[in-house]
Formats: structure tokens, C-alpha cells, sequence
């Protein structure tokens, strides 16, 4: 099978692209380029290219060509970037893309530029290595390719795709104009040497997908080399390469990052862009944590609203509680907690057991109840009840004293162990209490307040608590 390459051939500030077969002769390639760039005659300039550790190499003759067309086989490059020099004054000329120093290098899959290499190791540290394993990288040099390319995820796919292209691809480049519906980017080289290199995409209205609108894909300016360190890696790009990883492994260390990126993609970057990229990453996995907490003020305000917040928290065996579920609501009827209670019941129902209830006495809470989780135990917080009965003896009418009598008496009630010391407590307190009292017991099951009624599973269960 026939071994072709594209040359990519840069003559002053102009650069075209040609293929070169093992056919080819010199004469063939020096006949193009005299055809191509305007004013270039034959016999009036030389071309040269660059290999690792050899900074210059002339590409005089035949064989020339044949040898470098054997390395490109071996090497199983794709691209070969030459330079064309003038043979008078070419490193006066200020146009010239590359003086006496400067070379084109070659490597596998890429087409690179450099300005000063001085010797193999400088080559490789700043470049792709040349080693066997392939880098995860290697296919972001295709990110970027086509006018009509299209992008799913909006501007931010494109910018992110944009990025890893450029580092990939070994240059820099700067925001034209940037925004939701447009995009456009020059080579950072664009002010100092003219490149020429741009892409444009914007927001198609039908679809939402960005799409590449104008592209010109070739750069005429020098210095371009795949770097380890890149402007180009910045943290949302860290950010995109992580997610998956930080979703899994929460507790993924920066430096792991930092591993990671320098042995699986070639690329050097700082404690900070890996630290700030694992933040972006648990932002895109979990939410912004402080505008969710600035957002619950919002519930539980809602009284401004004349709203009612419903809510449902668990307390786990290192007394620490937890919200399982709330939402806001226009009052606290029977049906409005009837649709409460079965958004929370699709979340314990699944669990297989049963928990212990604590709620205050609201009558529409207390039929859902009922109907959501029959039998489950159901215990009155002492609080709420205390609240209330502390509210039918205001000190004003009562005074403080009797208020006091009665909240401690009602508190030995709840907390009997016994049924004996239960009467007892109780006897006491509505003779205290007198009619106030036996109306508020009147509507209250002692099964639910008083402890030496609550139920072996009541008991059982008293620490899984909502």
C-alpha cells in the first residue's frame, strides 16, 4: 500500500498543505511549491524540516526525501511540517516564519513548531513523549475539525472542546467575543505575527446546539509545540476530565489529580487548578451547597407568604438529626398532609421497617396518620403538649405559681414508668388542674404521651425517630 503524508509547507507569512507519496520526487515538490507561493522560483530557496535531536535537516534531494519519508513510516506520522527558506537573506527577511534556529518538528499524529530546541531531552520535556503508550489526549487534536460541527452541550461543550483542541494542538488562543449564542477565537499570535488561524460558531436558534459557523484551521505563526504545561488547562477543563471520578470517589485527593493527569495525559498543572477543578467537579455532582442553604430560608419563611412549612426530620443513633423531606403548603389540613405523608412514605415504606413517630397534635396530621402508616407507633412531642397547657393558664389570670404545679405534674405523667405511679401523677394533677385539665386530657390518648403506655415497638424503636 502506498504511504502518503500531508506536508505542510510555510514560505514567509503564507502556508499550504500538499501530499507527498513515496512516488514523489524532489522535482515534484519543488515544481508545487513554485505553482503555490506566489514569486518562488526554482533554484531559489531550500527546504528544511526537523526531527527529535536534530534541529535542521535538508531536503535537497531524493534521497533526502526518501529518508524522510522512511522515518515518517517508521514513526507512523501522519503531517511534516517544512519550511521554505530564500537561499539569499532568508534569516533577514522579517516575514520568515523561522530563523537560522528555528525548525519545524515532526511527531506522531501532530504537526509542531518550536523556536528553540536545543537538544533531545529539551525536545521531549516540551513536547508529546515519545514514548510507546498513547496518551489520553492524543484525541482532542480532533475536537476541532469542520465548518458544520456541532455541538450538543451549547457554548460551554464548544469552549471546553476548544480548550483541550488548543492544548492539544500546542497554542494559545484569545476570546474575540464570547457569550451564550457566540463565539468567536483568534490565535493568540494574531497582534505579534498575523496568524491567521480563527473559528466562529454560534447557537443555532432550532436546535440549541452550537455549530461552527467559519473556520480557518491553518496557523501561519511560529512556536507552535505541545506543551506540559498549557494556559490552555484550566480548571473547568480539570473540572470535566474528574466529575465522573469525583462522583464515585468523593475523597480524591488534588495530588491525585495531579498524578493522574501528568502519567494518563502528559500535562503538568498546579496544587490550585487541581484543588479548584475538584470543586467545580463536586459543584457539577452535588449542587452549590451554600445557594441550596440560602434557598431553604426561602421555606422556612414562608409564613410571610401565609404559607405553611411541613417538614419531616430523622434522628439517627449519634443524636444527630437530618431532614428526610418538607415541603410549603397553604395550611395544615388533612389533605394537604395526606400529600405530605406520601412523598415520605416512598422513602421509609422501602426501607422494611418500622420507625417511631414524634409529632405535635394536629388534628389533620393526626387522621393522615393514620391512613399513611397504620400501626406504626406515634408518639406526641412533650414539648407541644406542654405548650398548650401552659396556654390555658396564662399567668395573668393563674399566676406563675399554679402554671408551674400543673407543667410538673402533666411532666411526672409523661414520664411515669409504671401505670401505678401514672394514676398517682394524673389524680394529683386534676384535682390542681380542675376542669381545664380534664378537657385537655379528655382529647388526648394516653398511649401516645405518657411512657408506661407507649408500646414494646414504640419503645423498641424510640431512637429511629421522625
Amino acid at each position: 500500500m502506498e504511504v502518503c503524508v500531508i506536508s505542510k509547507c510555510t514560505y514567509k507569512s503564507e502556508t499550504i498543505m500538499f501530499s507527498v507519496s513515496e512516488k514523489s520526487s524532489m522535482v515534484d515538490v519543488s515544481k508545487t511549491l513554485c505553482l503555490r507561493f506566489r514569486g518562488l522560483q526554482l533554484g531559489s530557496f531550500t527546504l528544511w524540516y526537523s526531527l527529535p535531536g536534530y534541529s535542521s535537516c535538508l531536503l535537497e534531494t531524493d534521497s533526502d526525501l526518501d529518508m524522510m519519508m522512511a522515518y515518517l513510516s517508521i514513526s507512523n506520522a501522519k503531517t511534516m511540517n517544512i519550511l521554505v527558506k530564500d537561499l539569499l537573506g532568508s534569516g533577514e527577511y522579517s516575514g520568515d516564519v523561522c530563523a537560522n534556529k528555528e525548525l519545524i518538528s515532526c511527531e506522531k499524529g501532530e504537526s509542531l513548531c518550536s523556536s528553540t530546541v536545543e537538544d533531545r531531552n529539551e525536545f521531549l520535556g516540551r513536547s508529546k513523549r515519545a514514548s510507546a503508550k498513547p496518551l489520553l489526549s492524543n484525541e482532542w487534536e480532533m475536537y476541532i475539525h469542520h465548518v458544520g460541527q456541532k455541538f450538543d452541550g451549547g457554548a460551554e461543550e464548544f469552549r471546553l472542546k476548544l480548550c483541550k483542541y488548543a492544548l492539544e494542538a500546542g497554542f494559545n488562543f484569545l476570546y474575540a467575543d464570547n457569550d451564550k449564542k457566540r463565539v468567536i477565537v483568534v490565535c493568540s499570535n494574531k497582534k505579534l505575527e498575523g496568524c491567521s488561524w480563527r473559528v466562529y460558531a454560534s447557537c443555532c436558534e432550532s436546535t440549541g446546539c452550537f455549530v461552527i459557523r467559519t473556520l480557518n484551521n491553518v496557523h501561519t505563526c511560529v512556536g507552535r509545540i505541545r506543551e506540559s504545561k498549557s494556559k490552555m488547562m484550566r480548571s473547568r477543563v480539570v473540572s470535566s476530565l474528574f466529575v465522573d471520578r469525583i462522583r464515585a470517589k468523593p475523597e480524591l485527593k488534588p495530588i491525585e489529580i495531579i498524578h493522574e493527569l501528568k502519567d494518563y495525559y502528559g500535562i503538568d498543572i498546579s496544587y490550585y487548578h487541581a484543588w479548584f477543578g475538584k470543586e467545580l467537579a463536586k459543584l457539577d455532582v452535588h449542587g452549590d451547597e451554600s445557594k441550596s442553604f440560602n434557598e431553604l430560608v426561602w421555606y422556612v419563611d414562608a409564613s410571610k407568604y401565609k404559607g405553611q412549612l411541613l417538614c419531616a426530620s430523622g434522628k439517627n443513633g449519634n443524636q444527630g438529626f437530618y431532614p428526610l423531606a418538607f415541603g410549603v403548603v397553604d395550611s395544615e389540613t388533612e389533605e394537604n398532609w395526606t400529600w405530605f405523608l406520601q412523598h415520605l412514605a416512598a422513602i421509609l415504606l422501602p426501607m422494611g421497617r418500622m420507625v417511631t413517630f414524634f409529632s405535635d397534635c394536629n388534628h389533620g396530621l393526626l387522621n393522615a396518620m393514620g391512613a399513611m402508616f397504620p400501626g406504626w407507633p406515634h408518639s406526641y412531642c412533650y414539648y407541644h403538649l406542654k405548650q398548650n397547657l401552659i396556654s390555658k393558664y396564662p399567668k395573668s389570670g393563674y399566676g406563675k405559681l399554679l402554671q408551674d404545679r400543673v407543667v410538673n405534674l402533666f411532666s411526672k405523667c409523661a414520664y411515669a414508668v409504671t401505670e401505678e405511679e401514672f394514676k398517682v401523677a394524673m389524680d394529683e394533677l386534676v384535682v390542681v388542674g380542675s376542669s381545664k385539665v380534664k378537657t385537655f386530657i379528655s382529647e388526648l390518648s394516653r398511649d401516645h404521651y405518657a411512657k408506661a403506655f407507649f408500646s414494646k415497638e414504640c419503645v423498641m424503636e424510640r431512637w429511629q425517630i421522625v
